[in-house]
């Protein structure tokens, strides 16, 4: 059986998967941008608003939900399964997204809960019904 992933791997994936968007982000900004009224940083409206976006959510619930990982998760190592240790179903990766936003924009309450729960779900995940494993450990009985 597969042994779950680390609070810290899940960490280091989201850091990478965040750095990836926010680097796209800035290069729309440069390339798309208008500068903001106050002259500190860009806006993005219209066209390339709307691109940003889906690269957003192409880069989270999408690939989770094809594959069960990000690029972060895919390079720590990790992936998103369900209960069962299987394949995702892409409302399953819907769910975590949409959860991941508040678990994240309420003070990290996602990773106290993590913390503090034996299989390391935030609530997207308890809410969704999924794990994340480390896919390159295995562990004779499931945490």
């Amino acid at each position: 059986m597969k042994k779950i992933a680390s609070i810290r791997y899940r960490i280091l994936a989201f850091v990478i998967d965040y750095l990836i968007f926010v680097t796209i982000f800035s290069v729309m900004c440069v390339f798309y941008g208008e500068p903001s009224e106050d002259g500190i940083g860009y806006k993005l409206t219209g066209n390339p608003a709307f691109i940003t976006t889906l690269i957003g959510v192409f880069l989270w619930p999408f690939s989770e939900a094809f594959s069960g990982q990000t690029i972060g998760k895919r390079l720590v190592g990790i992936k998103v399964v369900n209960e069962n240790f299987r394949e995702i179903k892409a409302s399953q990766a819907f769910i975590r997204f949409i959860f991941g936003l508040i678990d994240f924009s309420c003070l990290f309450v996602g990773l106290i809960v993590a913390y503090n729960n034996k299989n390391k779900q935030r609530i997207g995940d308890q809410i969704a019904k999924t794990l994340v494993i480390d896919i390159n450990k295995t562990d004779a009985k499931a945490q």
